[in-house]
């Protein structure tokens, strides 16, 4: 259409001169009619894309004076082909240089109109700028973390598909890390989302620093984080940097005007040693970092072929954990609490246990912190405690056992939980067990994450009546000190202070003190894992009301329990 509108200009111009000129001026696009270099004619559309007062302004001008010279290069690479055979150039986009000298983008398309010797070109632009702001933006948001703007999973497979296959050809290797943030959760629920936010962004800038222009860092999501090292061999160098990620998390984060102590589990996973495929490698390195992280965090594991096994136990153990529950597989046992002076049962300490239809009895140090890793220790805590209380208040009912109790053991995470949802004393208002009736064993670990949160919440237990036994004591670190801060009604003597007459002398000396301190403080004692006479009578002479372990049972079904019950209490 450009091409025949050129004819009509070189020939009947002055026939149609009014019209064509009409038709110039109002084209939705701006027009630059042009020849050896020069501007002949310029609309109002072209004046105003350029930035010009007006379009006269443009005439005689270069028409290099608006164009940089990349741009220029792809002007004349149109020009020459809209001036071959078929008279049409090619759409091409480019940069425009308006008269402020800010640069846009802009779509062209050039056709010509030949006369004898001489051409005149058209060319039709139009600034395309907003647009590709707008596709950058979306490119960007499609392959960038919002927060801490680096690339994001999407992004950071396609690298590592890139990195792979150039590897492959150059028979080089590349270094997979999974870096996973360790108290990230604590952060949160301490100093809220926005000190989290500014975590992670820290965290990021944190990372970058500690590796090459030449690797990718990326936020695969939540704290989690990954790195790709290419060019990277096993040894030594990808040690530094795993190493140097650690010492870089493990400095001081100032959020919320506080100082804030974070570490990092690292695994890392190299092609093609550890494996020759993407989805692989990518498993690999999530399984070397899980083993850090069992390992005690704050440190980094290669990949090894063991991992691989373990990885495919734990899996298939966490997808029947998943189910354990609903297909009635978790029971509680019952270790009676014998007060020594009569003999007699007082109470009883419960234990969730995982009875596997092919693998047996699951012991606890495994399943539990898997179902806390998993976000299940919640439920079962919940279960556990409604059917130990349940079972109490039935025993006590039925046996007539006003002072019996029933104690269960707590970790950190199952007291945050139920303490945040208040399903305490929902329980015990479910089961009508009274609140003096249930004891929670705490361990002095309480107070390591969030001590403010901790006291406030075992107050909270306290007031409802509810009885708090500070459990293995003497095993921690500042025991005195916890047992003065904690408001708890009793200590349980850890099984390695419960002494004889033939125990060392320290042992005993210690003991004694425990006795002594307990007596002091008005605290009730409890002697844990007791197995012989001896220790029975060591216990008695220090003054030590109650006792549980071995000698007198060991943890049992809450049938069996009642049996033992029956037997001590008859019913008349």
């Amino acid at each position: 259409m450009a091409c025949q509108l050129g004819s009509n200009l070189s020939g009947d111009l002055t026939k149609h001169k009014d019209f064509c000129q009409a038709l110039l001026d109002n084209l939705p696009e701006g027009v630059f009619v042009h020849a050896d270099g020069t501007i002949l004619y310029a609309n109002d559309i072209a004046a105003r894309i350029i930035g010009a007062q007006g379009r006269q302004e443009l005439i005689d001008k270069p028409l290099i004076s608006y164009f940089p010279p990349d741009s220029w290069k792809r002007i004349q690479e149109s020009v020459a082909s809209a001036s071959g055979p078929n008279g049409d150039g090619w759409p091409a986009e480019m940069e425009l240089v308006r008269v402020d000298d800010r640069k846009v983008t802009i779509e062209t398309l050039t056709t010509c109109v030949r006369r004898n010797d001489d051409t005149v070109l058209c060319t039709l632009f139009r600034d395309i700028s907003r647009r590709k702001e707008t596709e950058e933006r979306m490119r960007h948001q499609a392959n960038y973390d919002n927060l801490t703007k680096l690339p994001n999973r999407t992004l950071f497979m396609d690298r590592l598909n890139r990195e792979l296959i150039r590897a492959k050809r150059t028979k080089s290797r590349v270094a997979l890390m999974f870096i996973d943030l360790d108290r990230f959760k604590w952060v949160n629920d301490t100093l809220g989302h926005a000190a989290g936010d500014a975590l992670l962004r820290e965290v990021s800038t944190r990372l970058k620093h500690s590796l090459r222009q030449s690797d990718t860092v990326a936020r695969m999501g939540g704290d989690e984080f990954t790195a790709i090292l290419p060019d990277m061999a096993r040894g030594p160098h990808a040690e530094r940097v795993a190493a140097e990620i650690l010492r870089q998390l493990a400095q001081p984060f100032i959020l919320e005007g506080q100082e804030a102590f974070i570490s990092g589990s690292l695994g890392i996973s190299v092609y093609p040693d550890d494996a020759a495929e993407l989805g692989a490698l990518l498993k690999n390195a999530d399984t070397a970092m899980y083993r850090a992280k069992t390992d005690g965090r704050n440190a980094y594991r290669f990949f090894t072929q063991d991992m691989h096994a373990e990885a495919l136990e734990r899996m298939e153990l966490e997808k029947d954990l998943h189910r354990a529950l609903l297909r009635g597989e978790l029971q509680i046992h019952y270790q009676p609490i014998v007060d020594l002076k009569t003999g007699k049962i007082v109470g009883a300490e419960s234990f969730l246990r995982w009875i596997h239809p092919r693998r047996g009895n699951i012991s606890p140090a495994i399943f539990v912190p898997l179902a806390e890793e998993i976000g299940m220790i919640a439920e079962f805590t919940e279960w556990a405690i409604r059917g130990a209380c349940t079972q109490a208040q039935k025993w006590r009912e039925q046996f007539a056992l006003e002072h019996f109790f029933i104690s269960v053991n707590l970790s950190c995470t199952r007291c945050r939980e139920l303490s945040t949802d208040d399903k305490i004393p929902e329980i015990l208002k479910e089961t009508g067990l009274p609140p003096t009736a249930l004891v929670l064993e705490i361990t002095e670990n309480i107070l390591s994450e969030d001590e403010v949160r901790a006291m406030a919440m075992l107050k909270r237990l306290v007031e409802l009546g509810v009885n708090l036994w500070l459990d293995d004591f003497g095993t921690g670190s500042s025991s005195l000190s916890v047992l003065k801060r904690l408001p708890v009604n009793g200590i349980k003597i850890d099984r390695a202070f419960v002494a004889d007459s033939n125990s060392d002398p320290e042992t005993i000396v210690l003991v004694e003190a425990i006795m002594s301190l307990a007596k002091s403080l008005k605290r009730k004692v409890i002697g844990e894992g007791v197995e012989s006479l001896r220790q029975v009578d060591f216990l008695i002479r220090r003054g030590c009301p109650m006792a549980q372990g071995y000698l007198f049972s060991r943890p049992m079904t809450g049938e069996d329990f009642a049996q033992i019950i029956a037997n001590i209490y008859p019913l008349s």
